[in-house]
């Protein structure tokens, strides 16, 4: 799924310009402690999966809905003492992200994507960092 997110905001939010990662991506950007080059960069992250109560048990079958979350971290590096300009850019990349992705599926998952939370995250060396979070109900289906 992370991978079709990733597709899906490429094709959807052309100002990042190939400037999106995943999980690795992430984790290599912030070991190597620089900065995003090119403006805002966005990382797509596994997020919290919630179990739901069991709808079905029996007769060979176990279904329970889930809530599967899914990040989307942002990284921006701030231009001057203040943020301002970071903060003027920011804010137009995660509606460009909200409309991306909520209110679409990229499966056969029984939902589709929707806004959860959105908030500022710990950065250093003048970077902004965000953290939308989306998530999509599906099930988890068994045959026993």
């Amino acid at each position: 799924m992370l991978a079709d997110i990733k597709t899906r905001l490429e094709e959807r939010v052309v100002e990042l310009d190939g400037r999106v990662g995943l999980a690795s991506d992430f984790v290599a950007a912030l070991k190597s402690g620089r900065a995003p080059r090119g403006g805002v960069n966005v990382y797509v992250l596994p997020g919290t999966t919630q179990g739901l109560p069991v709808e079905v048990i029996g007769a060979g079958l176990f279904v329970q809905p889930v809530r599967r979350g899914v990040s989307v971290a942002s990284l921006l590096q701030s231009t001057d003492p203040r943020g301002i300009r970071a903060l003027e850019t920011i804010d137009a990349f995660l509606t460009d992200i909200q409309q991306a992705i909520c209110g679409w599926a990229p499966g056969d998952e029984v939902g589709v994507f929707e806004l959860v939370t959105e908030r500022q995250a710990p950065a250093q060396n003048g970077l902004f960092a965000y953290i939308s979070e989306f998530r999509i109900t599906d099930q988890l289906r068994i045959t026993t």
